[in-house]
Parts: C-alpha cells; sequence; structure tokens
C-alpha cells in the first residue's frame, strides 16, 4: 500500500499555517536569562558580619525558592515548553505580590523586564499551539493510514540515555540531601563544644576565599579559614573565630544548608524533568509504532551535514520535502533520525555486511535522496518516522521532534554546515 503524496501545491496552506521564527518559545528564554543575569550584576548584598552572617534565613528562604523556580523556568522553556503555561503566570503573580522576594540585594529596575518577558514567553505559546492546529487542519485530510515496519529492540534500548541521566539526577538529590543532613549535624557537634577566641586576619588566601588568621589566647596560633569573601575582612581585622580542636570557622559565617538543599531541589527538578521528558517520548514513539497511523508519500533527502546509512553511527538529521520537489528547493522540516536497514535484526551474524568493508562494497543509493513514506502527521515538534525506499527499506527512526528546516537561498538549503548541493 502506497500513501498519498503530499505534493508542492498541497505545502502552500501548511506553510502558510507554520508558527513564525519569533513565536519559538526557547527565543524568550533569551530574556528571561538576561533577567537572571542582571539580578547577578546588580546585586549589593553586604559582607558577612556577626550581626548579618552569610546565611540564607527564614525571611529570604522565599527568595530563594523564587531564584530556583526562575532557572528551572528557563531550562522547561528549552526542553518542555508546555510547562510554561503554569511557570510564566506564577512568576508574574510573585513579581506584583512580593517583588522583594525576586530582587533581594539587586536593582528593582530589572523587575520591570518580568511583564514583558511573560508576554513574549505566553505570545509565542499561543502562536505556536494556534499555528500547530492549523497545520493539522491542513495535512490531515490528505494522510492515508499505514502501519509502521517493526522496530527492533536495539532501537528502544539506545533510548535510555536521557532516562538515565535523570535518575543519576534524583540519586544524586538525594545524595546531596543526606551529605548536607551529615554535614549539619557535624557542625552543630562542633558548635556545641567550641570555644569562642579573638583573631587578626594576616592575609588573604585561595583567590579571596580563604583566610590567615592569628588567634589570640586560649589557642593561639594561625589557622588558614576558609570564607565566602576576604574582601570584608581587611589584613589586620579583628575577627572572632569559634575553635574546637583541629576544627575552626569564623563567628560571622556559620554553616548554611540552604544552598545545598536548593541545589539538591535544583538537581530534583534536571532528574524529574529527564525522566518525565523521555517517558512522554517513548510513549509517544510507542503510540507511533504500535498500531496505524497517518502517512504521506514525500521527498527525502540527506541533511547537508553528513549522510544516513545504517553503517553511520553518528545521529543525523534527513530533510523532508514535497513528493514532487525532487529539485529539493523547498525544504519543509528536519527530523533527527537514527538508520536502520529493515530486516537485519533477522539476519545470522555471519550474513551481516562486514563494517571494516570499504565503502565501494555499499550500494550507494542508500545515501541519495529519494521518495519516502512519511509516518504521523507534521507540525512543529511532531514525533515522525520514515522509510525510504530502494534497493533495502531503509527505516529512519526519530531520536528528536521535527523541527522548522533551514533558510532557502537561491533554490539551496542553508544550513550552519554550509548549503547542499542538492539539485546542481
Amino acid at each position: 500500500m502506497t500513501a498519498q503524496a503530499w505534493q508542492r501545491a498541497a505545502t502552500t496552506d501548511w506553510l502558510r499555517a507554520r508558527p513564525a521564527r519569533w513565536s519559538d518559545p526557547r527565543l524568550s528564554a533569551v530574556l528571561w536569562a538576561v533577567m537572571v543575569a542582571l539580578f547577578v550584576a546588580t546585586d549589593t548584598s553586604g559582607t558577612c558580619s556577626e550581626t548579618a552572617p552569610c546565611m540564607v534565613d527564614q525571611s529570604e528562604m522565599l527568595g530563594a525558592v523564587a531564584g530556583v523556580a526562575l532557572l528551572a523556568h528557563i531550562g522547561w522553556l528549552v526542553w518542555v515548553p508546555e510547562v510554561a503555561w503554569i511557570t510564566t503566570p506564577v512568576l508574574v503573580v510573585v513579581s506584583v505580590v512580593s517583588p522583594g522576594t525576586i530582587v533581594d540585594g539587586a536593582a528593582s529596575w530589572v523587575l520591570w523586564l518580568v511583564v514583558p518577558a511573560a508576554a513574549w514567553t505566553l505570545a509565542t505559546l499561543w502562536r505556536r499551539r494556534s499555528g500547530r492546529a492549523r497545520q493539522l487542519e491542513a495535512v490531515a485530510p490528505m494522510a492515508s493510514t499505514m502501519t509502521l515496519p517493526p522496530v527492533p529492540a536495539p532501537a528502544w534500548e539506545r533510548r535510555t540515555l536521557r532516562l538515565v541521566a535523570g535518575f543519576a539526577a534524583l540519586v544524586a538529590s538525594v545524595g546531596l540531601v543526606a551529605y548536607t543532613l551529615h554535614w549539619q549535624s557535624t557542625e552543630n557537634a562542633h558548635v556545641r563544644q567550641a570555644t569562642r577566641v579573638p583573631g587578626t586576619v594576616l592575609a588573604h588566601l585561595d583567590d579571596d576565599y580563604a583566610l590567615r588568621v592569628r588567634l589570640g589566647p586560649p589557642g593561639s596560633g594561625t589557622r588558614k579559614l576558609e570564607t565566602f569573601d576576604a574582601s570584608g575582612y581587611p589584613v589586620g581585622s579583628s575577627v572572632d573565630v569559634l575553635v574546637d580542636r583541629s576544627w575552626a570557622r569564623l563567628v560571622a559565617e556559620p554553616f548554611d544548608p540552604i544552598g545545598w538543599y536548593l541545589d539538591a531541589a535544583g538537581l530534583a527538578l534536571l532528574g524529574t524533568t529527564l525522566v518525565v521528558t523521555a517517558l512522554a517520548w517513548r510513549r509517544r514513539l510507542a503510540a507511533l509504532t504500535s498500531g496505524p497511523v497517518p502517512a504521506l508519500t514525500v521527498w527525502a533527502g540527506p541533511d547537508p551535514g553528513g549522510l544516513f546509512t545504517p553503517r553511520s553511527a553518528w545521529v543525523q538529521r534527513v530533510v523532508v520535502y514535497a513528493a514532487d520537489d525532487e529539485s529539493m528547493s523547498r525544504p519543509l522540516f528536519t527530523v533527527p533520525v537514527e538508520a536502520l536497514e529493515v530486516g537485519w535484526e533477522d539476519l545470522p551474524d555471519e550474513d551481516l555486511p562486514d563494517e571494516d568493508l570499504p565503502d565501494e562494497d555499499f550500494p550507494d543509493d542508500e545515501d541519495e535522496p529519494g521518495p519516502a513514506t512519511l509516518f504521523g502527521l507534521p507540525v512543529d515538534g511532531a514525533v515522525l518516522a520514515l522509510r525510504v525506499e530502494g534497493d533495502g527499506s531503509l527505516l529512519l527512526l526519530p531520536t528528536g521532534p521535527a523541527r522548522r528546516a533551514g533558510r532557502q537561498r537561491r533554490g539551496r538549503y542553508v544550513d550552519a554546515s554550509g548549503p547542499s548541493k542538492a539539485g546542481r
């Protein structure tokens, strides 16, 4: 069974409905990142002292959580833009109801960027969703229904890297919490037994992250003490030090577990995001391969950066064109793929091609553009697979969502790796 051809004339409405380039949520993440950089650059928090220790107190805890949420929001805009429908309004409400939690010691004028950044983000999300809906309306009536060829088991196993990384981040988060609890317990035990000793700063060490301090009685001698910023302790100034045998620290700089807990929370958010997106991807890929799906006949060509061949270990991209666009003058979108030769998994090992054989022992038409069957409805971010017909049926399984193709100049597809030679 052959799927209906997706002709150039039929792609016009689909291209017209495609979301504009500015509607990519990843672009709006740039403004949020600039905002974070400005908050850091304009921070005027004072130096550590006994009356104002270098630690996050309860009144600043909400601000620290807001900072972690802002960083997570930027990551979700890049990885899971749909989550920004929730996080963007939350950040706007916090900035209006309690601006001090976000600003803290930074310049308050930076907070004015929250509203335009949120408006841009929500506009990109809305434009992206509406564009996808119009694209589906344009292409769905033309699609046939076909079943994808069986997917070899190793192809599923190779898609576990993100899942493993996610679980590793979750384990690291738990380990960091356990380590922080142990460190806090050790710190409290030393503080209960410590003696308060006056001292004098002799020198700054380790790029201003440590001090050389001469201690007075009791416990006279010199100690190297860690600090957040040595500039707050001029050479010759007096400091108070807690000493418990070989253990010592500045009174003004108690152990602050909040930062470690926030790091653990960040790892937990990262791990959860990786695990959820990996499982969601596997579910979407399973839906694509488990039964009949919409299919179209298109023209597929290798990305200018490389060829899609089963003997290549690299993750490549395939560029999709209209079925009658054999000159490949107007690319529609690209799909990152992994190429598999249909039927190879059923061959005994002695019949498989030898990877050490020279390239001329392989058929060249596997590297050439040609007609292909596209499985799934094409929209930005869709999970799509292709089957390229030739001497052997080449199955191209997606390793990521479909994306907009590169720019077109003088009838050639232009990408970061250079123009293709197709159609010359």
